[in-house]
């Protein structure tokens, strides 16, 4: 997919370059994908070329929860139940 945006030039200079801007577009896109789950974590590490815990930073930072947050968090809740559940 090729998306083309109209922006004014001027927004560009040498410290914020139009390339730069590009791509973390690209990232912000992929990472959405994620979130969307048409994408999995591990396709997602592989187009951005970045390491796992790099790839969880930037998942945190635009709010998505990692594969392995979400699995502690549920594993914490089912041992919580089954704890409730005998001392009945």
């Amino acid at each position: 997919m090729d998306i083309k945006l109209d922006l004014p030039s001027d927004l560009f200079d040498a410290e914020f370059t139009e390339a730069a801007f590009g791509r973390r577009v690209w990232e912000l896109a992929v990472l959405e994908l994620v979130r969307l789950r048409r994408l999995h974590e591990h396709e997602a590490q592989a187009m951005l070329g970045i390491g796992r815990w790099e790839l969880v930073e930037r998942m945190k930072a635009v709010g998505i929860t990692p594969t392995e947050e979400t699995f502690e968090e549920l594993r914490g809740e089912l041992e919580r139940a089954i704890r409730a559940k005998n001392r009945r």
